[in-house]
């Protein structure tokens, strides 16, 4: 599978940002991409009125988003803003195939309740693990703040993901880059996947905020931890390789998922693949089993179908 970084500056106007992903889905499709992977909060910047930009999955932002999927043939995941209860918002990865179907979307489960932010006065928490199939590779959705609990990287593993797609809007700070550099590449080599992290970077356009607009830094990482990809702070597309394969020969020697102790930590939680109108749901073998026999799941169809 080859995975396009897409390292946007997000506008606070929805519309200049729907017109960004064409362009660099485009790139990303030039490029010979089988998916594309956008920064959290794609729809709108953060410090914009989230609430007045939030639309439900079917409304213009995410359907823009699907017809560019399908137009392109590239599968794509992209930040976006839901509506919650009590005048909140969701923070919302969204994951499209590229015939245009949404396959699946994510709820931010941690919020960025640090560093003087405070994202839950505006955003609502999810309540689940999510994973799907993308271009035919198992994939687990987290986004930014996610990044620092390693058990969710941990629960997607074990359900099968081989890759991990983490939007982010990296919040700029005092050693903050390096706490995403080490902590992208952590989540990659504690788990023996790969991982496709991908920031915004401010929009020159728009007035400096408080609020978190990125630092760019979108990284591809292999199962080793090695650093396949790295934008760096400006504006890019980058196309790049992830072997798959590659996970079943680092395994053969770093076993670690294999080595952990279910018997003392419990197992991972639970994922859940919400295909729609399928019901599918992920049954989590042990950890042990799982990197032991390096075949954690049946691989349904390439396009995007449910995988037990």
């Amino acid at each position: 599978m080859r995975v396009a970084l897409c390292q946007i500056p997000v506008s606070s106007r929805p519309a200049v940002n729907a017109g960004r992903v064409r362009d660099a889905l485009a790139q990303a499709a030039g490029q010979g991409a089988d998916l594309a992977v956008f920064p959290e909060g794609t729809q709108v910047r953060f410090g914009s009125d989230l609430g007045a930009a939030a639309e439900p999955l079917d409304g213009p932002f995410c359907s823009g988003l699907a017809a560019a999927a399908k137009q392109t043939g590239v599968a794509l995941v992209a930040g976006v803003f839901e509506p919650a209860p009590g005048g909140r918002v969701y923070n919302t990865a969204v994951a499209y195939d590229g015939a245009g179907e949404l396959v699946a979307s994510y709820r931010k489960l941690h919020l960025f309740d640090a560093f003087g932010h405070r994202e839950s006065d505006q955003v609502a928490p999810g309540s689940a693990p999510v994973a799907c199939t993308l271009a035919g590779v198992r994939t687990g959705l987290a986004i930014c703040y996610d990044v620092r609990f390693g058990e969710l990287s941990l629960a997607l593993a074990a359900a099968g993901a081989e890759l991990l797609v983490l939007p982010a809007a990296w919040a700029a700070g005092l050693f903050k880059e390096e706490h995403w550099v080490t902590l992208v590449r952590a989540r990659a080599i504690e788990n023996t996947v790969w991982v496709a992290a991908v920031g915004q970077v401010p929009d020159p356009d728009e007035r400096p905020t408080r609020a978190a607009t990125g630092i760019g830094r979108s990284m591809l990482v292999d199962p080793l931890g090695v650093v396949r990809a790295d934008l760096g702070p400006a504006p890019g597309v980058a196309v790049a390789e992830v072997d798959t394969g590659l996970i079943t020969t680092v395994r053969a020697s770093l076993p670690s998922l294999a080595n952990r102790r279910d018997d003392v930590f419990g197992p991972p939680s639970p994922v859940r693949s919400p295909f729609l109108g399928r019901g599918c749901h992920i049954h989590v073998a042990p950890v042990s089993d799982m990197a032991r026999t390096f075949t954690p799941y049946r691989r349904a169809d390439r396009s995007g179908g449910c995988v037990t």
